[in-house]
């Protein structure tokens, strides 16, 4: 829960060589996501909960709302009282687990939760081993580690909208098939961009594998390698592939809300499997908590602007960031991501990510857990 402590140190990403991939962390990499680095309360008063069911939800507002939402905790059999650990990367996007850290919905859901920053290349096995018992992540990230192993699943989507590819102004690029042969800058190998936009890749007829060059950079820095030549597009998530086109030096090539690959959901919640299994109360309330905060971001964004710049979670201007907001869907479900999984394997297969046998149906049933939520 929150407490009034400075806000934490930036984590230093790893550095990285253009032109070669990011090395998988060692385990004493992760050792201080055992510290505690739990930000500060924003200071803003709790408000009402606006609560949606799914795409047509109808929007309540009112004080017997509010003392409902308050009063309710999730389904499930005994009490919850559980200390969790979600990781989070400093993105735009992580909106929904900011909003639920500091407008109390998880503690409201009996959790103590601490969020901790992590590096790009962290995430995956500190989730896998249960450092973190969970983190925001997109879908086609999470395919390939949960394939070969990594002890985690997917639970529920959070919202749509937040990867981009930009290119500079003058770039004779056009279309993703104009990308063949060149240098596109990532934050991390498999990350969820270059995931997501490899699938753009087979539409256009390339191998992303072998008919284009990733080129690995610190996130923030990957503004300055587009700017600099050494890559011609950077794919990323906001607000770091957005901030080149507000300040008017590049454009956006396409995003993952356009296109055949239009994903219903960027984001969804990540959790530990042991957590899974051995506290599935606790699971459930956590997604629960999760998806209320999503909930009260889409009617509440310049309240969690606010929030993202006060406690300094994202390097970006409040407005930028209302603004970028703004273009978010924000109607989490988690029985909508269950429906998106075995078409979003079969699609991802194509990019050659995927062990050539790999079974959609039994990938999905690895990926996907189905904790008894019917929104």
């Amino acid at each position: 829960m929150p407490h009034d402590v400075d806000p934490p140190e930036p984590v230093l990403e790893p550095e990285s060589t253009p032109g070669s991939a990011q090395s998988e962390p060692a385990d004493e990499d992760l050792g201080d996501l055992n510290a505690s680095t739990e930000p500060p309360a924003s200071g803003l008063s709790r408000r009402g909960l606006i609560v949606g069911a799914g795409a047509a939800a109808a929007i309540v507002v009112g004080g017997g709302l509010t003392a409902w939402l308050t009063a309710r905790r999730t389904p499930g059999t005994g009490g919850v009282n559980k200390a969790l650990k979600i990781g989070y990367g400093g993105g735009v996007c992580e909106a929904p687990l900011y909003a639920a850290y500091h407008q109390g919905l998880f503690e409201k859901h009996g959790l103590d939760v601490e969020i901790v920053k992590t590096g790009p290349t962290e995430t995956t096995d500190a989730v896998g081993s249960g450092k973190l018992d969970a983190a925001p992540g997109i879908f086609f990230s999470w395919l390939k580690p949960i394939e070969q192993g990594i002890d985690a699943k997917l639970a529920a989507g959070l919202h749509e909208g937040c990867l981009r590819i930009v290119v500079p102004n003058d770039s004779p690029i056009r279309s993703v098939a104009d990308l063949r042969d060149k240098p596109i800058g990532v934050a991390a190998i498999g990350d969820a961009a270059m995931s997501f936009f490899s699938l753009d890749l087979v539409d256009a007829g390339l191998n992303p594998s072998e008919d284009v060059e990733w080129r690995v950079f610190a996130s923030d820095q990957l503004p300055d390698a587009l700017a600099r030549g050494e890559v011609v597009a950077l794919a990323a998530a906001d607000p770091i592939a957005l901030l080149p086109t507000l300040k008017g030096n590049a454009r956006e090539l396409t995003n993952n809300s356009q296109g055949l690959n239009r994903q219903l959901y960027c984001c969804a919640t990540v959790l530990n499997g042991r957590l899974i299994r051995e506290d599935p109360d606790s699971a459930r309330a956590l997604v629960t908590a999760w998806a209320e905060g999503s909930r009260w971001v889409g009617s509440n964004v310049a309240q969690t602007a606010s929030i993202e710049v006060d406690n300094q979670y994202v390097a970006a201007e409040r407005d930028v960031i209302q603004s970028i907001l703004e273009t978010y869907g924000f109607n989490p479900s988690a029985a909508r991501l269950r429906d998106e999984i075995v078409p979003g394997i079969e699609k991802f297969a194509k990019t050659g990510y995927l062990d050539k046998k790999t079974d959609p149906q039994a990938l999905a049933d690895k990926v996907y857990v189905d904790l008894g939520l019917s929104w």
